[in-house]
């Protein structure tokens, strides 16, 4: 638990003469502080024991403070992270409080009047979730970092989908995935087979909108000699090729009704009949993960779909967010298509290409992400992925977008004021929600709640009406004054 008197603080830098530094200061004011000049041996110290705080360095050779931070908070939930950085833009910053980053601090800094007034309040917020004590283990490692399958999951949202699919996986009941086009659907009902008994048998895939309706029913369920012209020998069907497995029926929504009548006799009684062999019934034991895109209510009631297989179908649905509400995951998910399409380790993109990647609201989700990646790795020359070589549609995106984006006005406040500014605006977008808020923000509801306090934004609460004292901040427009500053640019201790 953090203590406000004495904590145990793991400062990281590779600068030797700034870590020691700050360890001595630290130590002299009445803290423990451990120093480590390299991320691998700060993430080895993290594993053999708890600390209250991280101070780590952003600019590092091989593991940079944003790829420490989340480590950090993968093996240690609870401890809260500072990022110190000489190079402090809206866009890392912004990036290491979405990680998890409690705060930053431009470098250089005063230890006396921006460190220990930051670190002192940092530890009367009080402590973290602890979370899942099994969090740091292994298995959740992997699964954080999307090892599973080639599904990513750092977001929280898809932390719970995936969380919720590990538990159904061991059940035999037929699942209904749910999302846009392009979301992750296919990755998902893949990682629901591996995760199930049926793991060694086969998981056969079908994408109902490209199959003739011609030629439905018998990709389906196959067909005896003699069935129709042509039907010179028997046919399996892609139900018996899954026996014992799983049949993943992707846009069930675009299957004929004729051929929906069938599917529901399957799912029934584990029965059909092949084309042509109208005695013989084949039993199978095929597990069934139907996907869609469509409102299939809306189908049910304009009679496009049975209402019994949708109900048959939809035991236990599962709704895959889109890529724009689950942001923590585009640079995983780069990292990712990067090492899919053979890019070498050196290969990365600029930051600004960075910035209009992750401003984008993705349509196309994923599909369209895999597509930018491609189309980048093409137009390269040398191992920088810039904006120019990312499609039209990015690079007009980010032109268009230039007069609104706060890195417009950087020259002209400071980080701070930008940040209380963005703040103050997401509360006011929200009805002054904080959850709703820290969402929109990207940030986590506490962080939220700490930066309200970091920039005297609690004292706005009086005079609010008593319904929302416990989520709500009154904003007088946006009139309403900074909090005090010192001369380092930082709120003074005051303020906090």
């Amino acid at each position: 638990m953090l203590a406000a008197d004495r904590a145990s603080i793991l400062v990281v830098d590779d600068d030797t003469r700034v870590g020691n530094v700050v360890r001595r200061f630290l130590e002299r004011s009445g803290h423990e502080a451990e120093y480590a000049n390299d991320p691998e041996e700060a993430l080895r110290l993290l594993r053999e024991r708890r600390f209250d705080l991280v101070l780590t360095d952003l600019m590092m050779p091989r593991i940079d403070g944003l790829e420490l931070l989340r480590r950090a908070k993968l093996l240690r939930p609870s401890c809260e992270v500072i990022v110190m950085t000489a190079f402090a833009t809206v866009g890392t910053a912004r990036e290491a409080l979405k990680r998890g980053a409690i705060d930053y601090l431009t470098k250089p800094f005063s230890p006396d009047g921006d460190l220990l007034p930051l670190i002192e309040s940092v530890l009367r917020s009080g402590p973290a979730e602890e979370g899942d004590p099994q969090a740091s283990s292994p298995a959740a490692l992997a699964s954080a970092e999307g090892i599973e399958g080639d599904l990513v999951a750092r977001s929280a949202v898809m932390r719970q989908l995936v969380a919720r699919a590990r538990k159904l996986a061991r059940a035999g009941a037929a699942v209904l995935l749910r999302g846009e086009s392009g979301s992750g659907k296919e990755v998902l009902a893949a990682l629901i087979h591996r995760l199930s008994p049926r793991a060694e048998a086969p998981l056969v895939k079908v994408n109902c909108a490209a199959l003739p309706e011609s030629l439905f029913e018998s990709e389906l369920f196959g067909y005896a000699r003699g069935a129709f012209t042509g039907a010179d020998s028997p046919r399996e069907g892609l139900f018996q090729a899954a026996d014992g497995g799983t049949l993943f029926l992707d846009e069930v929504g675009e299957m004929p009704l004729a051929v929906q009548a069938k599917l529901l006799r399957v799912l029934q009684d584990g029965e059909f009949h092949r084309i042509g062999d109208p005695r013989r019934p084949v039993r199978v034991d095929v597990r069934v993960i139907a996907a869609t895109n469509l409102d299939l209510e809306s189908a049910v009631a304009a009679g496009a779909f049975r209402k019994d297989l949708y109900y048959r179908l939809n035991v236990v649905p599962l709704v895959v967010p889109p890529l724009r509400e689950r942001p923590e995951d585009l640079a995983p998910l780069l990292e990712k298509l990067l090492a899919r399409a053979g890019a070498g380790a050196e290969v990365h993109f600029s930051r600004e290409a960075l910035d209009a990647l992750q401003s984008y609201a993705w349509p196309g989700n994923v599909r369209e992400l895999a597509n930018a990646v491609q189309h980048a790795l093409v137009l390269a020359d040398g191992t920088e992925l810039a904006l120019a070589h990312l499609p039209l549609a990015l690079q007009d995106h980010w032109r268009n977008a230039a007069g609104s984006r706060v890195g417009g006005v950087i020259d002209a406040v400071t980080l701070e004021e930008i940040e209380r500014r963005c703040i103050e605006q997401a509360l006011t977008k929200t009805g002054f929600h904080r959850t709703r808020a820290a969402e929109l923000l990207g940030i986590t509801r506490r962080t939220l709640g700490y930066r309200i306090q970091k920039y005297g934004l609690e004292s706005l609460l009086e005079g609010a009406p008593r319904a929302g004292r416990r989520g709500l901040v009154r904003v007088e427009g946006p009139s309403a004054q900074p909090a005090e500053r010192g001369g380092t640019g930082r709120p003074s201790a005051s303020a906090r």
